[in-house]
């Protein structure tokens, strides 16, 4: 309670203080746009290009599960033209700290735009509680309807620049097709009975989905939930059962729990090799949309395609 009372505090004096402070004419030319994390900030730099300029709340390779806005954030926040977030709760405590400021700055949620039947649900095994998956920009093709959606957004809050926006989606657009047909090329080459990827939380049931991946992983879609050793001991049995005989690791998380997962399958008799790291949350060393898929379905082909 005290860290709430907190951050509601700092909320009321970021406010007074911004309201104190003389009002900056902005470039018509030119909006500044705030993206809650990496991956969406990408994305907007890919349709708006030179004719924005953007930041990020969330600094780059973070875990944006477990994001507290701070007085400073609540500033760049107030003093953007347009914040684009993902939503489904994958920041944290971001869309709290957006309602407390209401509608000083436009927000919008990209999981607000996507066919309500294309989302995936995980469901609490103990409440029984259903959330959104919040990892859609694994899909491609997903991520070709935020792309139309941040256009839509950026030709709304300026339409001086509104055809440029429009022609850098259709190149944008492109390139994902291109990359959907390379990732269904590669994926051909694992043996059907491989296809199975094990990582920590569920960041990759968009991507199962969509290339025909079966998915487990120690705690669902938010990385800030807790792992008993009931829930390692219970995924090793599954694990054990589908002869599975690849892990993998997360570049936004420590490596700790999924190696419990590996010591506590070979201490039952069944050895698994650790198949490279994957980008869930984070672009990656490239920091590239494209880039941080081609690395993760390659590394989950060289992994995969034999046992």
């Amino acid at each position: 309670m005290k860290k709430i009372y907190l951050l509601i505090s700092i909320l009321i004096l970021g406010m007074v203080f911004i309201a104190c402070q003389p009002k900056t004419v902005k470039n018509k030319y030119k909006s500044v746009v705030m993206s809650s994390n990496e991956i969406i900030d990408d994305l907007v730099k890919s349709i708006g290009g030179n004719f924005i300029e953007t930041s990020m709340v969330i600094r780059k390779g973070n875990d944006p599960h477990s994001y507290t806005a701070t007085e400073k954030d609540i500033i760049r926040i107030t003093d953007s033209s347009l914040i684009i977030y993902n939503g489904g709760s994958l920041e944290g405590r971001l869309e709290w700290a957006l309602s407390k400021i209401g509608n000083i700055t436009p927000a919008v949620s990209i999981i607000d735009c996507l066919p309500k039947d294309k989302l995936i649900y995980d469901t609490d095994k103990n409440s029984g509680k259903k959330t959104v998956n919040h990892h859609f920009w694994h899909d491609p093709v997903l991520w070709k309807i935020a792309a139309h959606f941040i256009a839509d957004n950026l030709a709304s809050m300026n339409n001086v620049n509104q055809q440029i926006y429009f022609q850098n989606e259709e190149v944008f657009l492109y390139t994902l097709d291109t990359l959907n047909n390379y990732i269904k090329e590669q994926v051909q080459k694992i043996p059907a009975e491989n296809r199975i990827i094990v990582t920590e939380h569920d960041a990759f049931a968009y991507f199962g989905a969509s290339y025909g991946f079966e998915t487990y992983y120690l705690h669902g879609s938010s990385s800030s939930s807790d792992i008993s050793s009931a829930d390692i001991n219970e995924l090793a049995a599954l694990l054990i059962e589908k002869n599975v005989t690849t892990l993998f690791l997360e570049a936004t998380l420590p490596d700790k729990n999924i190696r419990l997962l590996q010591s506590t399958l070979k201490a039952a008799g069944h050895f698994v090799k650790i198949g490279g790291t994957l980008y869930s949350d984070t672009l990656g060393y490239n920091n590239d949309y494209e880039a941080m898929m081609r690395h993760n379905v390659d590394t989950i082909v060289n992994a995969l395609s034999s046992k």
